[in-house]
């Protein structure tokens, strides 16, 4: 087992409020943390696979079969989808 030390006055007290003498929901919450940083649930593709979706788009796009939304709709979806966070 490693000691991970913080030097973050900030982040040592909110450790310290929200804790206080109770590590293992500490250590519980740290293991949770780190997994979902790890993982963002989308499954990994290729270089070559990430091109091919990318030029499928642009494809799209020039032939018209793409759906784009305008600045409003961008911003209204992008709103309701960061109040999501």
């Amino acid at each position: 087992m490693q000691t991970i030390q913080i030097n973050n006055p900030e982040v040592e007290s909110f450790i310290a409020s929200r804790y206080g003498s109770d590590t293992q929901s500490f250590v519980n919450d740290f293991i949770k943390f780190v997994k979902l940083s790890l993982d963002d649930v989308y499954p990994a593709i290729t270089k070559e696979e990430a091109k091919k979706r990318v030029a499928k788009a642009l494809q799209d796009i020039k032939s018209g079969e793409a759906v784009l939304l305008s600045q409003k709709e961008y911003d209204k979806e992008i709103d309701e989808f960061m109040k999501t966070l």
